[in-house]
């Protein structure tokens, strides 16, 4: 009983709220400006003081200079070192697919759950380098490649490379390629096999790769380029001075081969 007349009177009450027309009650009491300054005009006349100081300019010039910086000498990969033996692995570029891929029409063109390996849709065509920019052996073996190749820089500074040899270098910015097949040595080649990618890190024999990678001592360097006349740059012994030509871990890859089978 006592809710149900709370309901009626809740009724009347809207209703005759609703019923009554909106007046101007006029203004009671003392009334102020407010005495803030405009926000915008504020922000105004900051920025011109600052464009007459010169600051401004300084400001935009140290912005733009830090761009430049990025993106003269993107910042290097992490965890990528000197490959110092050769070794050749089998990747598979296939994904499962999240979510139904519709084609323009409706038209499913890959369904939720499925495997998809790109190749089967694109080939690679050619080789994909991945190297340290900042080594010249790296440099010098990846321009010396003879199929077409695209460059891709793990650090250094691609911009520059460029300039310096007419053509151009890429960068994995945030080291998305490197993860995504597993990368922590240069120089590494990428070329396709039958429907897989096949990754092979190439072992330099320079004195200058070996040493950044800790292979070679100062000392061992230093007494190596003495018995070496004539020539600043050392070389290993023989049986491992030739370095790896154009498909260059093939020897590696059959004997994985013949250990599975």
């Amino acid at each position: 009983m006592r809710r149900r007349f709370a309901t009626i009177v809740g009724a009347v009450l809207i209703a005759v709220c609703t019923a009554l027309p909106a007046r101007d009650l006029g203004v009671r009491g003392a009334v102020w400006p407010p005495l803030e300054a405009d926000l915008l005009a504020s922000i105004g006349t900051e920025l011109l003081e600052l464009e007459r100081s010169g600051e401004l300019q300084r400001l935009e010039d140290e912005a733009a200079a830090r761009a430049r910086a990025r993106i003269e000498a993107p910042e290097p990969v992490a965890g990528i070192a000197p490959a110092t033996t050769d070794r050749t692995r089998l990747f598979d570029p296939s994904v499962t697919v999240e979510n139904d891929i519709l084609g323009p029409h409706g038209a499913v063109i890959a369904a939720a759950g499925a495997r998809v390996n790109p190749l089967a849709y694109r080939p690679l065509t050619g080789s994909v380098l991945f190297i340290d920019g900042t080594r010249p052996a790296e440099v010098r073996w990846a321009l010396a490649e003879k199929t077409p190749t695209r460059i891709v820089l793990l650090a250094g500074r691609p911009l520059e490379l460029a300039r310096t040899h007419g053509r151009t270098f890429y960068f994995d910015q945030g080291g998305v390629l490197a993860g995504r097949f597993g990368l922590t040595s240069t120089p590494s080649r990428i070329t396709q096999h039958e429907s897989l990618l096949r990754i092979d890190e190439i072992a330099l024999r320079t004195a200058d790769v070996l040493r950044t990678a800790g292979v070679l001592r100062s000392a061992d360097v230093l007494r190596s380029a003495d018995d070496a006349p004539g020539s600043a740059d050392v070389e290993p012994p023989a049986a491992d001075i030739d370095p790896p030509a154009a498909g260059a871990g093939s020897e590696h890859m059959a004997k994985d081969e013949e250990n599975t089978q």
